[in-house]
């Protein structure tokens, strides 16, 4: 039923596109990310689909006839984090336009199909991830997020309206939702579970809860000699005690994380005290309540120094359970085609955790031997990713 060839060519070309010594960069609102873009609307194009894009600036490929909907839907995103792999967002993609291809040739299924590639899933320019789907949703707070700047000073309001992408049109966006009756989104795993199982594959139970943090500290910059210690007011401290806080407040809550991945120092000289810092911080949990419990912490052991900081949330997302009726489905399907499925709470944050509060979607992970994702080193063999793309058919087809 699924067509190897065609997911092997697709999959090479779609890697060709972004791929660096360092890893692949497709960074959002960018060449890399619209490259991959104009890949997706000419292959789609290709295989006999329709493409439109939404007003908040996600791309779906649509069987003839069918724009205005209702379709189900599958897909992820093209975009990636800096130097990050192959597979992330992408094996959503080209799983997404080989089982609709193969489901198309098995006969159709009992509604129109569709391939979405959604906006700015990742994030990290403008700490405005999952960016499609949020607007889509209406979950978007968007003159806020549309005034963000990156750190070489761009406005995303601007990067956005050069690729069609307004204000009033992202205010909009909610209205195109009615046309989407449900979304699967295959990902490659982001972790060992599967295989430590071992499986294949896994159907997502849930989504976990999750923040993202900016924070400055502002201190007092001062001579590195000549400044007592007594008296400092080093902005640098009390970031630093706020990275061993969220490392042991994550411990001590079970199934919690807490991730500093970016701090800086200034002015950044290797002679003066450091009068601000800057940092990120991650906090995912499977409930709010843990979620807050470190977050809180986190904030307060920043605090302790008595110096100024100055905390804004860049995303929140209360995580999701998944439907359980294509949950179901995805699991029957992979019996039928052999393959062993097993359930599994998810802790990234992804497109189909949005959509999963407005319609019926679901998530089938696909095994990851490295457990590493963000990274040139995630992977999954062909014949799991076929395993997945056959999974995906048999359920759009029944």
């Amino acid at each position: 039923m699924i067509d190897a060839g065609l997911y092997r060519r697709l999959f090479a070309e779609l890697a060709a596109i972004g791929h660096e010594p360092g890893g692949w960069n497709r960074m959002a609102w960018g060449p890399g990310e619209d490259a991959a873009r104009d890949w997706f609307r000419t292959t789609a194009a290709g295989l006999g689909l329709e493409i439109t894009q939404d007003p908040a600036g996600n791309l779906w490929a649509i069987e003839p006839g069918a724009e205005e909907g209702p379709f189900d839907a599958v897909g992820s995103h093209v975009d990636s984090v800096a130097d990050g792999g192959a597979f992330d967002g992408a094996l959503g993609v080209v799983t997404g336009l080989v089982a609709v291809e193969a489901a198309r040739r098995a006969g159709g299924a009992r509604r129109p199909l569709a391939v979405g590639a959604m906006v700015d899933e990742e994030g990290p320019r403008f700490g405005a991830a999952i960016f499609g789907s949020r607007a889509l949703c209406g979950e978007m707070d968007v003159d806020e997020v549309l005034a963000r700047t990156d750190p070489e000073g761009n406005v995303l309001r601007d990067l956005a309206a050069l690729r069609g992408v307004t204000p009033e049109s992202t205010r909009a966006a909610s209205e195109f939702l009615p046309r989407v009756a449900s979304w699967i989104e295959v990902h490659v795993e982001q972790g060992r579970h599967l295989a430590d199982v071992p499986a294949p594959l896994a159907v997502a139970t849930s989504l976990a809860a999750r923040e993202r943090w900016r924070c400055t500290v502002r201190g007092v910059s001062d001579h590195a000699g000549t400044a007592a210690m007594a008296g400092r007011r080093d902005a640098l401290v009390p970031a630093a005690r706020a990275v061993i806080a969220a490392h042991e407040l994550a411990l001590a809550e079970p199934g919690a994380v807490a991730t500093v991945g970016r701090i800086s120092a200034l002015p950044g000289s290797t002679n003066q005290v450091p009068g601000e810092a800057r940092l990120s911080l991650d906090v995912r949990a499977p409930g709010q309540a843990a979620l807050e419990r470190v977050r809180d912490g986190v904030h307060a052991a920043a605090r302790a120094e008595g110096v100024e900081t100055e905390w804004m949330l860049e995303t929140a997302d209360p995580g999701c359970v998944f439907d359980d009726d294509l949950r179901g489905a995805l699991h029957a399907a992979a019996r039928a085609e052999g393959s062993e499925a097993i359930d599994m709470a998810a802790y990234a944050g992804h497109d189909a955790g949005v959509l999963a509060r407005h319609l019926p979607a679901a998530m089938l992970f696909v095994r990851n031997p490295t457990g590493i994702s963000h990274n040139p080193a995630e992977s999954a063999s062909e014949e799991d990713c076929l395993a997945a793309c056959a999974v995906l058919a048999r359920t759009l087809v029944r």
